[in-house]
């Protein structure tokens, strides 16, 4: 896919990467490497020559990035530029990360993390969810009548997505956190993204966009509950509080 607009079409994360490298010029991975490790601030030989490889695994999906460098592509791709291509990139990269493909492998490439709310969002093992989701659809199958079962809910059985209530979110620019997370009412299926946006404010320090569906802890319904995630993109630097779905959140977005 190689025109202008086409990145619209992608459905996967890795397929969005490639698109918007294309649409840049970037057929090889060359220079967008070198501009890569300048945003990074390590223009090392050896930084050059793994920006290279984490390339060429990330567009073709055989691995995603780390935060730290998911914040960087956005930024030397402009993607915060474009926020109706900015809610895209955000949410395929969830939907990358919960649904269990594996981040770089390569630990030298890239820094520790620096936000802790980022760091706390727990991602569920690939190898444990692939077991609790035969467990469940075995589970099924012995229960139904005709030893054949609907197909699960997915609002109703996917954990990977921690879509918790964070009071005080404290992130620098380009980060992207999840602060909350819209449930269901009578503690049912997580509501569409469309329903949950009605109730959004709108932010001076960044973006509210669709974190995906996952789950959050509901003292109302004495548990895990499904729910859409909201996903707070930081774009400019300052501080505010809002309300969301009632509860009170204070923002800090630093350079």
């Amino acid at each position: 896919m190689g025109g202008s607009g086409d990145w619209a079409a992608c459905e996967t994360w890795h397929e969005l990467l490639d698109a918007l490298c294309i649409e840049k010029g970037h057929l090889d991975n060359m220079a967008l490497a070198d501009q890569l490790c300048s945003a990074a601030g390590n223009t090392s030989q050896a930084a050059f020559d793994t920006a290279v490889k984490n390339l060429r695994n990330w567009r073709q999906g055989v691995h995603i990035p780390r935060r730290r460098n998911f914040v960087l592509l956005a930024k030397v791709l402009n993607v915060n530029e474009r926020p109706d291509l900015l809610e895209h990139w955000n949410r395929l990269y969830v939907e990358a990360k919960s649904g269990g493909e594996n981040d770089d492998d390569n630990a030298s490439s890239e820094a520790p993390p620096h936000d802790a709310h980022w760091s706390k969002r727990r991602f569920r093992v690939p190898g444990i969810a692939l077991a609790a989701s035969a467990v469940t659809l075995l589970a099924a199958w012995w229960l139904w009548p005709h030893g054949f079962a609907p197909a699960p809910d997915p609002a109703a059985t996917f954990e990977g997505v921690q879509a918790e209530y964070v009071r005080n979110v404290s992130v620098q620019v380009g980060d992207a956190v999840i602060i909350h997370g819209a449930r269901g009412n009578e503690c049912g299926p997580a509501p569409s993204w469309d329903s949950a946006r009605e109730l959004l404010p709108t932010l001076v320090t960044g973006t509210l966009t669709d974190g995906g569906v996952g789950t959050r802890l509901s003292r109302q319904c004495g548990g895990r509950v499904p729910a859409r995630a909201i996903l707070f993109t930081a774009a400019k630097v300052g501080t505010e509080q809002i309300s969301l779905y009632g509860d009170e959140i204070h923002i800090r977005v630093e350079p």
